[in-house]
């Protein structure tokens, strides 16, 4: 995107289908109303995954919406993997602009540079190889977060494109991620949809599994103010709840290999592929500063709606992303749950709002306290950490999300479980435990180095558990059994085998465990989906003792706050 408006080409005619819809739209394709192809600014976040934006700028490039008319900003988080030199070398930025501020919403955008290239014959190339109206790149100095990035991207907007020039001025702007692909009509059929109503704000599209291109993953979500959480159907009392009701017993369900057509009005739509009016953009503001990633969409989704704008979901406009669970982690469901609680806050009346927030905060403590009691303890400080900063309005990243993932031998060698005599507790709670536990002895096996030892192995089982008791391996290389019942009488007095001689190591999936196993100095923390790779984490006596200490302050406080909170509002038009 040029930082003048001389680059901006006034806006041509083109036809895009559309009719106009009723609030309520059901289905059906959207034909037939010619419509002026306005400016639209893109904004894509990218933080180390050249290839996969790569790809993304590639399919943006294949749009049938007029390219031209479209004017990228792909914003890079201080990627280390090259993201920059790639995409400057394959797309010929028409700039570069640095942005050497720690705060997404304190910008310091520097004096874009010119990038491009030459011809053989010395002469500079005109444009963009994607033939883009214009293609920006802004370099930030710090990872911000999806959040902090699209803040970025949207202050960079109203920085160059629209403070003051109103033949640059973009009638709207998409918000892609980094990860996705794009059908060649995606922007056309979320503008389709946006030429409906001009009291539209916001266009969502329908998400499709990545992997199989068939499934959908993701279609309306509703914001249940009464329980604080989002879902699929509106609550009982809700407006759409009736015309919902209609349209699944017609279509079937909200996800799977259905079909989908039409619009729907929604509370929020991911920002995967998220198209916004720009007009209601400079009323409605940014997006919150406090998120760094996670809700930030689904907030700024009801700061539209509490405006006056309609948000709607057009299940013609598709988007290839990969499910969302797919991707949790500790450190991003502290996103999740607390940045949840920082929307409610702006969304819920004082005295549901309080409601909510003491059963919710209750819930995160008593889940801190479970999880540090069952071999958890980096799990049970980010908990404690997640209902500590939302009573303390503490907002951005995490500091800490836990010990450094590391090759699985190497923590185990560093716990000195590879020493002749050591012994390994794999607690094994979930249905498919049992196999993890399995593959990664098998690993392990593999991976040995000389001087290293195999340790005796003891399976901790839940009686649910599906087990093979150890057949058809040799008898002596089979893992002993510890079986349990969910009973704490039975998980208390099962710990008897482990006092008489520690384990070296507690190997825990999933960071999903009901056993306590009381003793033994290291945690291994795997998860089941790269089970080569381990947390190893210090844990004892002494550091529980002193996490209690913390987490009875926290919890004081946290009951504090959910007495006395009030509806939040921001100062600032980020948030």
């Amino acid at each position: 995107m040029s930082p003048t408006a001389s680059s901006i080409r006034q806006p041509v005619e083109v036809k895009i289908p559309g009719e106009a819809v009723g609030a309520a739209a059901t289905g059906g394709a959207l034909a037939g109303a010619p419509i002026a192809a306005a400016a639209v600014a893109v904004i894509v976040v990218t933080w180390n995954r050249r290839n996969d934006v790569d790809k993304v700028i590639g399919a943006l490039s294949r749009q049938t919406y007029p390219v031209q008319r479209m004017h990228l900003v792909v914003v890079d988080n201080n990627s280390t993997d090259g993201t920059i030199n790639l995409l400057t070398e394959r797309w010929r930025p028409d700039w570069v602009v640095e942005n050497p501020t720690d705060e997404a919403h304190l910008p310091r955008f520097e004096t874009p540079v010119r990038s491009g290239g030459a011809r053989a014959d010395g002469e500079p190339l005109a444009g963009n190889a994607g033939g883009l109206g214009s293609l920006t790149i802004v370099h930030n100095h710090t990872n911000m977060g999806g959040c902090g990035g699209f803040n970025t991207g949207l202050g960079y907007v109203a920085h160059a494109m629209a403070a003051g020039h109103a033949a640059a001025r973009p009638g709207f702007v998409w918000l892609v991620d980094d990860d996705v692909d794009l059908p060649e009509d995606a922007l056309e059929q979320l503008m389709r949809a946006a030429a409906t109503d001009e009291r539209i704000g916001v266009v969502g599209s329908r998400t499709v599994d990545i992997a199989t291109r068939r499934a959908t993953i993701e279609t309306t979500i509703y914001l249940d103010r009464g329980a604080g959480s989002m879902g699929d159907e509106p609550p009982p009392g809700h407006p759409m709840h009736e015309p919902h009701r209609q349209w699944i017993a017609r279509v079937g369900g909200t996800r799977g290999d259905r079909e989908y057509s039409g619009l729907r009005d929604v509370d929020v739509v991911s920002a995967c592929s998220l198209l916004a009016r720009w007009s209601a953009v400079e009323r409605v503001g940014f997006w919150d500063w406090r998120y760094f990633i996670y809700c930030d969409d689904a907030d700024w989704c009801l700061r539209f709606a509490r405006a006056g704008y309609r948000v709607v979901l057009n299940l013609d406009a598709v988007v290839y992303h990969t499910p969302w669970n797919l991707k949790l982690t500790v450190g991003r469901l502290y996103y999740a749950q607390r940045n949840n609680l920082f929307m409610l806050q702006k969304e819920l009346p004082t005295k549901q709002l309080r409601r909510v927030l003491r059963r919710r905060l209750y819930g995160l403590l008593r889940d801190s306290l479970r999880a540090s009691v069952h071999r958890r303890l980096f799990h049970a400080e980010v908990i404690r950490r997640t209902a500590l900063d939302v009573a303390r309005n503490h907002g951005g990243k995490l500091e800490n999300d836990g010990p450094m993932p590391e090759p699985l031998v190497e923590a185990l060698r560093r716990a000195g479980a590879l020493k002749a005599g050591a012994w390994v507790a794999v607690l094994c709670s979930a249905p498919p435990s049992i196999g993890w536990a399995d593959s990664v002895r098998e690993d392990l096996r593999r991976g040995l180095a000389s001087g290293d030892a195999m340790p005796r192995w003891v399976y901790c089982v839940r009686n649910d558990v599906p087990d093979h008791g150890g057949q058809g391996g040799p008898a002596a290389t089979r893992p002993d059994r510890i079986v349990y019942s969910s009973r704490w009488r039975s998980r208390i007095r099962r710990q008897l085998p482990l006092l008489k001689r520690w384990p070296t190591a507690v190997v825990v999936f999933d960071q999903t465990t009901d056993f306590p196993a009381v003793v033994g100095r290291w945690n291994l923390h795997l998860d089941s989906r790269r089970l080569v790779v381990a947390q190893l984490e210090r844990d004892g006596w002494w550091l529980r003792v002193k996490f209690f200490a913390r987490w009875a302050q926290s919890a004081a406080r946290c009951m504090a706050f959910a007495l006395r909170a009030v509806p939040y509002t921001s100062a600032t038009k980020y948030g």
